[in-house]
């Protein structure tokens, strides 16, 4: 009989809920406990600097050209009979701000009332479990 009564009670506290399963019964019967929430995360892009050099031999330029256009840089150089081309792009970092919206869980601390409320049906329980291992020691001295 204390084998059984043993064994009901490993089950019974074996299959109890899981936080998660209880988190979730919550949160479906009081819905006003999440609260919408965005999470802001930056990501950076880093975009490496880029050159190229090439010699032509050209007669008609006789000066040094420079072409500068946001980020690129080109100078245009003559010397003699070789023509030297330099081109330059500056290194650059592209950012990106990526919202993600979330739900965030409002938690709400009970007063001394909630919780001697919520500790009745356990008190209950410990009573009655005192009152038949009682019961069953009176019966078993007889």
């Amino acid at each position: 009989m204390k084998t059984i009564l043993s064994i009901l009670i490993l089950i019974l506290l074996s299959t109890s809920c899981s936080p998660t399963h209880r988190l979730n019964r919550l949160l479906t019967l009081h819905p006003e406990l999440k609260t919408p929430d965005t999470l802001f995360i930056l990501d950076t892009i880093p975009i490496p600097q880029a050159e190229a050099d090439t010699i032509l031999n050209i007669d008609s330029i006789h000066d040094t050209i420079y072409i500068h256009k946001d980020r690129l840089e080109v100078a245009i150089h003559r010397l003699h009979d070789t023509l030297f081309i330099r081109g330059k792009c500056k290194a650059d970092t592209i950012y990106i701000n990526r919202r993600f919206p979330v739900e965030k869980i409002k938690i709400v601390r009970p007063d001394k009332l909630d919780n001697l409320i919520s500790a009745i049906p356990w008190l209950v329980t410990g009573i009655l479990a005192l009152l038949a291992f009682g019961f069953f020691f009176l019966r078993n001295r007889r």
